[in-house]
């Protein structure tokens, strides 16, 4: 796969990047991510701060998530992310995968998560798979991938998502919105 110059928002502007490609088509990579509660009281959520050097999005809050690689299962896709990401092991996730078979050797899965897309109109589009979870224990971070992993009071999220909305890595917001975390702008 190589890539392809794509109009991309960076959170701050519009700029120009290479994406993935088949031939002269931009292809689109599904992501997964994870809005974890603390146990089952739902009044923490993880949280980490972006960290992959030189990306515009660095420091931004952000919950845990990547690409989902071929051959995983979407629940497989986050509970390694969650942990690679911040060593959290999930307890729960909200979407159990049912596997199905349309004919004999030929399977496929049904999930229900939310689906998120950004970077719509025009923009190189980003989809996130989005599971709600259940996990506990103490987060370590990935330095180079994400810094200060925490569990947050949910009214911490909320006032810093009135009081400073760019805190948050773009997609992080739509994610803490469409699951009610936080407000619509």
């Amino acid at each position: 796969m190589s890539g392809v110059p794509y109009r991309v928002w960076t959170g701050r502007e519009w700029t120009t990047l290479d994406v993935a490609a088949l031939g002269d088509e931009a292809v689109v990579v599904p992501n997964v991510a994870a809005i974890v509660y603390r146990g089952a009281t739902r009044r923490e959520i993880l949280l980490q701060r972006r960290d992959k050097p030189g990306e515009a999005v660095r420091g931004r809050w952000e919950v845990p998530g990547g690409r989902w690689r071929a051959g995983e299962s979407a629940v497989d896709a986050i509970i390694r992310e969650v942990r690679e990401e911040t060593g959290i092991e999930l307890l729960a996730v909200s979407a159990a995968a049912e596997r199905m078979e349309a004919e004999p050797s030929i399977a496929f899965g049904i999930a229900r998560p939310l689906a998120v897309v950004t970077g719509i109109d025009g923009a190189y589009p980003s989809l996130h798979v989005v599971f709600e979870c259940m996990g506990d224990g103490d987060p370590r971070a990935a330095p180079g991938e994400t810094a200060d992993p925490a569990w947050v009071a949910l009214e911490d999220v909320r006032q810093t998502a009135i009081d400073d909305p760019g805190a948050f890595v773009w997609h992080t917001r739509a994610m803490l919105t469409a699951v009610g975390v936080i407000p619509s702008p």
